[in-house]
């Protein structure tokens, strides 16, 4: 068998203005294989890449920060011991890994690959979710299109909807979803396989997506039909340099741009829809 070759860590503390500038550059050396990590009630997050020696010292060289050797069973250590650090999502929840939290927790295990919340445009989405559902009556209906590990979905039923349909097409991800659902006493979300490009004849007060802008610009023409009238859409998964594409083809479709976030390359959209009338 051949011997596994040594890899380290490079981990950089940065300031959210800075973050911005330094991703447009570890997007190109690194491809997108780096980390950023958000921590509760710090200003500074920390960014990280796995990589071997040579290219972990040429990061060190170019921006600072530190090295660390890994040992070689890094990857079952961390998943072994890995926490969620809790994400306060206003003040009705709170995002963990740790199933002894109070009845505002939401269990995400910290493993879980499909989405625990820690994601920027995870956690943007979250933060204009419970916004919006604090002016709707208990019981009203919502759409995860794409759920991933069912944050969303579960998020909206703690925040008070009656009926959530989360739709995903990876098994995976659905099995993991069904699990988190479980874990968290879940009642009124229904997790479904199947393509988010279908149409669905339900209507809803809240539709979410975190997807890639493409198939958001693709799926718009039915997120019109399905969504209830002042209803809201809530969008993410979009790069900023796709944000303003993104927005002609909402308005194109019908939609209007409440409020737009943005953290680092990341952009997440609250819309509504335009009156016919």
């Amino acid at each position: 068998m051949a011997k596994q070759a040594q890899l380290y860590i490079w981990r950089k503390l940065v300031s959210r203005t800075s973050l911005a500038e330094l991703e447009l550059q570890l997007q190109v050396l690194l491809d997108g294989t780096y980390a950023v990590i958000e921590h509760v009630h710090r200003q500074r997050l920390t960014i990280e890449a796995v990589a071997h020696r040579a290219e972990a010292q040429r990061l060190q060289e170019q921006f600072g920060g530190m090295v660390e050797r890994l040992p070689r069973d890094w990857q079952a250590q961390l998943f072994a011991a890995a926490k969620l650090q809790p994400l306060r999502i206003g003040r009705r929840l709170v995002i963990s890994s740790d199933a002894g939290g109070g009845a505002e927790t939401l269990v995400i295990p910290a493993g879980a690959a499909f989405g625990t919340g820690e994601h920027a445009t995870t956690a943007m989405s979250l933060r204009m979710l419970e916004r919006v559902s604090r002016r709707l009556a208990p019981g009203w209906r919502m759409l995860d299109a794409g759920t991933g590990s069912g944050i969303l979905a579960l998020a909206g039923e703690r925040f008070g909807a009656g009926k959530v349909v989360a739709i995903e097409n990876d098994p995976l991800a659905l099995a993991t979803a069904r699990q988190n659902a479980q874990a968290n006493g879940s009642s009124c979300v229904a997790f479904v396989r199947g393509d988010v490009r279908r149409r669905t004849r339900d209507s809803f007060e809240v539709i979410t997506a975190n997807l890639y802008s493409e198939l958001l610009a693709e799926v718009l023409p039915l997120f019109r039909h399905c969504v209830a009238p002042g209803g809201t859409l809530i969008l993410s998964g979009v790069m900023r340099q796709q944000e303003p594409e993104l927005t002609r083809a909402l308005g194109a479709n019908g939609f209007r741009v409440q409020e737009a976030r943005r953290r680092g390359k990341w952009v997440a959209l609250r819309c509504s829809a335009i009156s016919c009338s």
